[in-house]
């Protein structure tokens, strides 16, 4: 019955020793567990809140941008206005036409996005690591968004060229340059005479240059560029509502 007894309390003991080191070991891991979780979610906040900074530079840059072209949209209108207007064509200065074609025939547009972090996250496969699935989504689709935009960036951008080409055969550039200061710029004497451009606003084919390149603006500037600022703003609400709930 002693031996019976003491052995009962053996197994009584090395049962509860063995609960308490399954309890451990449970509790370790729960712990383990707990602890990589809070590394990716450390490491998805750490994402979300470089990839939010990035998307407030964009929508700067696009802010930018919109209003650099609507300066220039403008000029490509006063340009067109002028070529049917008589009373224009007879009394326009050529210090003015020259500083309506600067503006129309310089600026190239384009954004300068970064998308550096979100570059990473896609090509290292963290994008596994953000919990939200619509974040996911929407990260996972943005590089489609920016090169619709880049492809309508470059339509205007054949459209602009295509202008310059024509003036260049057609007009003189020398003269532009000398009434609107960008002789000065690039450090050139301006010439005592010059040859008018104002010819070229007789010119048909110049005139419909310009007006694909001003539908192509417009689409940039009231369609384009808007979509993609509220696809912006929408990502910055939803990293904000990831971060902070």
């Amino acid at each position: 019955m002693l031996v019976e007894n003491k052995i009962g309390k053996y197994l009584i003991y090395a049962s509860g020793e063995i609960i308490l080191v399954v309890i451990g070991i449970l509790i370790a891991l729960q712990i383990n567990n707990q602890n990589e979780t809070d590394k990716i979610h450390d490491k998805q906040d750490t994402y979300l809140s470089l990839i939010k900074s990035e998307m407030l530079n964009n929508l700067e840059s696009i802010k930018a941008e919109r209003n650099s072209l609507a300066k220039n949209v403008n000029s490509q209108r006063q340009l067109i206005e002028f070529m049917h207007n008589q009373l224009t064509l007879d009394t326009i200065s050529e210090k003015v036409l020259s500083k309506v074609l600067a503006a129309v025939l310089s600026p190239t547009i384009k954004v300068d996005y970064e998308n550096g972090i979100l570059s990473e996250l896609i090509a290292s496969g963290s994008l596994k690591d953000i919990e939200n699935l619509v974040i996911v989504n929407e990260l996972a689709s943005w590089e489609g968004k920016v090169s619709k935009l880049r492809d309508q960036e470059k339509g205007l951008r054949i459209s602009w060229h295509r202008a310059n080409i024509y003036f260049e055969n057609h007009g003189n550039f020398r003269t532009v340059f000398d009434y609107s200061s960008f002789s000065d710029y690039v450090e050139i004497p301006k010439l005592s005479s010059f040859t008018s451009n104002k010819q070229i606003l007789s010119s048909t084919e110049f005139e419909n240059i310009l007006l694909i390149q001003l539908a192509t603006s417009m689409h940039l500037h009231k369609t384009n560029y808007p979509d993609f600022e509220e696809d912006i703003l929408n990502l910055i609400h939803l990293i904000e509502k990831e971060l902070f709930k």
